[in-house]
């Protein structure tokens, strides 16, 4: 039944697949910065029309009670403007690819290249900020050889696309969201090399650790992988400055530190990596995807 299901969703996944590639298709003929801008501009647009935009407003007047209605209205744009940006530049990887990039200042190199000296690997992690895609694809060029976790985009037309981006000019090795993956990147992080990933999406089964002042379930990937292999812990800071312009910065890495009981290690480096994500979500608030119902709590738009 649940093939035949699936049989039935291939027309619906066709006609949803056919507009993305006529826009990937227009994008591309348009160069990168007109691509950008118009993204930017239909998001802003279309977006704010949809159940999604309540979530998101929903999610910023709780982490932010003291915006007025004015900022949050902002903000809003902001995120979708981004959002827009984001998926109107998966047609140009090309242009953030090489290093050095003249669209893409890096700082702070020598934090993971010295996680990586200590021979354990380094988990290098971040959440939905700015292009998190040219995140990937800039400390790949950058030389930080390894695997990247994605999740497998539900339609998959649009998957194939997307992935066959990364894997041309980011991460050959792609690890999908499930239990082979966890071996991969395990073999990754043996290996001496980086395991690059988004740690800010809710995951049921997770750990209750806080996020602007409420509990999100957590995945605890990040903290189980460190945990066992001794690897360090980056976090990635991503920033748009500008249309197609971006600024990545390495930030210290966390301390992580064994009691000897596991749940409460675990714990305890989810938790500073939630702190971290949030204090780089505040400085740019408007460049997190705020439309994810991100809290337990979180009813449906």
């Amino acid at each position: 039944m649940k093939r035949f299901r699936r049989i039935l969703r291939w027309p619906i996944w066709l006609l949803e697949a056919i507009p993305f590639f006529l826009f990937m298709g227009i994008f591309k003929l348009i160069g990168v910065d007109a691509s950008s801008a118009t993204g930017g501009w239909l998001a802003r647009t279309l977006a704010p029309l949809a159940p999604a935009h309540r979530t998101a407003r929903r999610n910023i007047e709780r982490a932010f009670p003291e915006m007025s209605p004015a900022e949050v209205k902002k903000t809003l744009s902001d995120m979708w403007d981004n959002l827009g940006r984001t998926t109107a530049e998966y047609a140009h990887f090309k242009a953030f690819a090489g290093f050095p990039n003249k669209r893409v200042e890096m700082h702070n190199l020598e934090i993971p290249q010295a996680a990586l000296a200590r021979g354990k690997g380094a988990i290098l992690f971040s959440g939905h900020i700015a292009n998190w895609e040219v995140l990937s694809v800039s400390i790949y060029n950058a030389g930080f050889d390894g695997a990247a976790i994605y999740r497998v985009v539900n339609n998959p037309f649009i998957d194939w696309f997307v992935l066959r981006q990364r894997l041309r000019f980011a991460y050959k090795r792609m690890v999908a969201k499930n239990r082979d993956g966890s071996r991969e990147l395990l073999r990754a992080l043996k290996e001496g090399k980086v395991v690059a990933m988004l740690a800010d999406q809710k995951l049921r089964e997770g750990v209750a650790v806080p996020l602007f002042g409420r509990d999100a379930m957590t995945a605890p990937g990040v903290a189980v992988l460190s945990l066992r292999t001794g690897s360090g812990v980056v976090p990635m800071q991503m920033e748009r400055i500008g249309g197609a312009r971006f600024r990545m910065t390495f930030l210290p890495e966390l301390e992580i530190t064994r009691s000897g009981d596991k749940d409460e290690d675990v714990k305890a480096v989810l938790t500073a990596m939630n702190q971290s994500l949030e204090a780089i979500i505040r400085q740019r608030p408007g460049q997190w995807l705020w439309a994810h119902r991100r809290w337990p709590d979180e009813p449906a738009a």
